[in-house]
């Protein structure tokens, strides 16, 4: 993986080469095409010829042994049978142009020819000595060998030529042609195919020059565009091969670490990094090699033993079969940026400490509402660790309770806006970590960027949830103590009316009684025993309310719970019926007594039967046959005691899931400021629990709510007050 700057010369060197290439590659295909085809040929002719050789090499054979059977034995006879074969002979024309066939024998150490040559006039061709280099093939034959040669003739001609022994008469029989006279068609073939074939490839070589000189010309001009880009480019730029030695660097790669072309190139790249930069370095190449690129930043050291901080953009080079070859990476200098990043958080550590040390909460939000900054009091009150569980988050979302968040994405709307005013002072509820609420008192303004648009909000926050709380405490103590002053006033009033009634009530059942009693008038009678009774129910609801308006200390003493309800009965009877609630009441025979202060229990009582009574007018305005509420009185066993449950229930409007856990805090309440203070269940709820006794709660809205009370019979009371 070399770089090198563009050459045309080159360039050109190149595309010669390529057509050279191209020239040798047609020729050799030829040559070797030619070549084949001539082996072919020789391998073909010499079996014809090594067949014709064998043929007469028979004939002969066959002629001798004719002889020998058919002629008498006369020596003068002995040679006849050569006449007959060079008769033949004289009629034999040879074949091709300089094909012959040539019979000889071995005289002394002599190769004395019997026919005469084609090549020559002589009748008797000359002798040719056995060790002469001459008329190789007929000293094979002569040798008693059989085959096929090339080799030189008689002449001194290289030829093709077959050869066989004749025996009898021990001669020796070569048919052979001129090895010119085979070649000469190939020869022919090869100029004749070579002179196109040449001819294209100089066409060819034009052709591809005058297509490619253009797109030679383009391609080098943008080659020596992107090399100039590259050795101006403001980044610098360094090339590895696989095993991390650098092939390439550019200029400014070489002013950045201060040091030569020549002593980059050819060295491993991590040679020129800080340790920290190597280890970081040997993880990205593994990354690298698996194609994963992304950047990173690595410090090298310059020559002069300075650092340089950069950042590495890195690309990895597979070649097609995906094999990883190198990479290349584009370096850029952020010392300069590592500095002012270094200056902007020592500037935001100070500011965070500033911050940090304020007794108020401080929030900045983007325009989108996401936290970008929180101090600590702010995480304190928020009841997180860390702002890295803040940064990023939607604020309206994880810190404002969903019942006041329309109107503080309002305010904060303005505030983006820019029609809300600066410092604009806001009081919300925020929501804790564990999802408690605190009152914030926020003082807000707008962050704006240098063309001064808004981006973003500043709050400063005051946590007011003591005061607020302390302000609400008041106001209900308050509230408490002026209902305690008309509860006293009623209880006067109610103690003062009490003793007027009983006078005269006292007066008019004695008259009745006399009336009674004197009269024999039956109807008399009867009338006188009503009023008798009305007015005994009159004294009986008196006595009630004096003991209910009474302020002094109850005495523990035992009672039963019959009589403590239908004291309860007796004061809020009448009410019940005004508003049309049927009431049933159903009570075990035989409870036994408890041991209690009567108008604690009497007052839980009264408070469990008006919430029961305002949770029915609320569902049934008017009458309805499921306007119902229901006493159950009986006798459990529980931890192997006995304990008296009370249970109120009615059909009304229900209590929300929501709110059922926090009904018994004090000053809670669902009705309005007119219609209750919120202290009647939190106060039912310590009386009960004085009497080590339990007060639960079971509802579903528009269906029912159970209150329960359990009173154990024992609970360690003694009889003193």
């Amino acid at each position: 993986m070399e770089f090198a700057p563009y050459s045309a010369r080159k360039e050109w060197s190149r595309i010669l080469f390529l057509v050279a290439i191209l020239a040798i590659i047609v020729l050799g295909i030829t040559a070797l095409t030619m070549y084949v085809l001539y082996s072919a040929a020789i391998e073909a002719d010499g079996n014809r010829l090594f067949d014709i050789a064998q043929s007469e090499a028979r004939l002969i054979e066959a002629i001798v042994r004719h002889e020998e059977q058919h002629l008498d034995e006369h020596p003068d006879h002995r040679g006849h049978f050569m006449d007959i074969i060079k008769d033949a002979h004289a009629q034999y024309e040879g074949f091709g142009e300089t094909g012959e066939f040539t019979l000889a024998r071995l005289e002394g150490d002599q190769i004395t020819f019997l026919l005469s040559h084609r090549h020559s006039d002589l009748d008797t061709p000359e002798p040719v000595p056995m060790d002469s280099e001459l008329a190789e093939p007929m000293r094979r034959a002569l040798q008693g060998e059989s085959g096929i040669a090339i080799a030189l003739d008689y002449r001194g001609v290289m030829v093709l030529a077959a050869y066989e022994p004749v025996d009898p008469p021990n001669l020796g029989v070569v048919a052979k042609v001129d090895l010119a006279e085979i070649r000469a068609p190939y020869f022919q073939a090869m100029r004749l195919a070579l002179a196109p074939a040449i001819a294209a490839i100089l066409l060819g070589a034009w052709l591809f020059s005058r297509v490619t000189r253009p797109i030679m010309r383009h391609a080098g001009e943008t080659q020596q565009q992107f090399q100039t880009l590259i050795e101006t480019m403001q980044d610098g730029l360094a090339v590895q091969d696989d095993a991390g030695i650098l092939r390439y660097v550019n200029d400014q790669f070489s002013r950045m670490l201060a040091r030569g072309f020549e002593d980059l190139v050819g060295q491993p790249i991590a040679g020129f990094m800080t340790e920290k930069s190597q280890s970081k370095y040997r993880e990205q190449m593994r990354l690298r090699r698996q194609g994963v690129s992304a950047g990173y930043e690595l410090t090298f050291l310059r020559s002069d033993g300075m650092t340089v901080n950069t950042l590495v953009s890195p690309q990895p080079i597979f070649d097609t079969r995906n094999r990883y070859r190198g990479s290349f990476g584009v370096i850029t200098d952020i010392t300069h940026l590592k500095e002012i990043e270094r200056q902007l958080r020592h500037e935001k550590e100070l500011a965070q400490r500033y911050l940090d040390i304020a007794g108020v909460m401080i929030v900045v939000l983007d325009s989108r509402g996401r936290v970008e900054l929180m101090n600590r009091r702010g995480l304190e009150i928020l009841g997180y660790t860390s702002d890295r569980e803040l940064l990023g988050k939607y604020w309206f979302e994880i810190a404002i309770p969903e019942d006041v968040r329309a109107a503080v994405c309002a305010e904060f709307d303005r505030l983006i806006s820019g029609t809300a005013k600066s410092a604009e002072y806001f009081e919300n509820a925020i929501l804790t970590r564990d999802g408690s609420k605190r009152v914030i008192a926020w003082r807000n303004t707008t962050l704006r960027d240098n063309e001064g648009n808004i981006v973003g909000t500043l709050s400063s926050g005051e946590d007011i949830t003591e005061q607020r709380q302390a302000e609400e405490d008041r106001i209900a103590i308050e509230m408490h103590l002026r209902q305690g002053q008309k509860l006293e006033s009623i209880g006067t009033l109610a103690s003062g009316v009490a003793h007027e009634i009983n006078n005269p009530l006292t007066g008019m059942i004695n008259y009745a009684q006399l009336i009674h009693d004197r009269t024999q008038m039956d109807t008399l009678r009867d009338y006188a025993r009503g009023i008798i009774d009305e007015g005994n129910r009159v004294a009986k609801i008196v006595s009630s309310l004096l003991s209910f308006s009474r302020q002094e200390s109850e005495r523990h003493s035992p009672a039963h719970i019959s009589d403590i309800l239908d004291t309860t009965l007796s004061l809020v009877g009448s009410i019940l019926r005004k508003d049309q609630i049927q009431l049933t009441v159903d009570i075990q025979p035989d409870l036994p007594m408890l041991k209690c202060r009567s108008q604690q229990i009497e007052q839980v009582l009264i408070n469990l039967l008006t919430n029961a009574r305002d949770a029915l007018n609320e569902r049934y305005p008017e009458y309805h046959g499921d306007k119902i509420l229901t006493i159950r009185v009986k006798c459990i066993d529980r931890e192997d005691r006995e304990w008296i449950r009370v249970i109120v229930e009615d059909h009304g409007a229900g209590i929300p899931p929501d709110i059922i856990e926090r009904i018994f805090d004090p000053f809670f309440s669902t009705k309005s400021r007119e219609k209750g203070t919120g202290l009647g269940l939190s106060i039912s709820y310590g009386l009960v629990r004085d009497h080590h006794g339990q007060l639960l709660v079971e509802s579903e809205p528009n269906a029912y709510t159970r209150f329960t009370m359990d009173l154990p019979v024992e609970n360690g009371w003694s009889l003193e007050p």
